[in-house]
């Protein structure tokens, strides 16, 4: 019983890294291999000290502009 609260407390470790890599705009992929490697507390800290990096800025403008167009045709 044991074994499942620490599988459940530390998928939950690495669920948080996910999310948190993610809305820094880092891959967290290699974050969770990290956090798996090292400690995901230690992992949890360095990306929360990190800036966040520019990433691609989604335009549903753009979107609905080819939506729009493939309907007119």
């Amino acid at each position: 019983m044991e074994w499942l609260i620490i599988l459940l407390i530390y998928a939950a470790f690495i669920y948080g890294i996910y999310k948190l890599a993610k809305s820094k705009n880092r891959e967290p992929a290699g974050w969770i291999l990290a956090s798996i490697i090292i400690s995901p507390l230690i992992i949890i800290i360095i990306l929360a000290i990190m800036q966040k990096l520019p990433g691609k800025k989604k335009s549903n403008a753009k979107k609905r502009k080819k939506i729009s167009k493939r309907k007119k045709k």
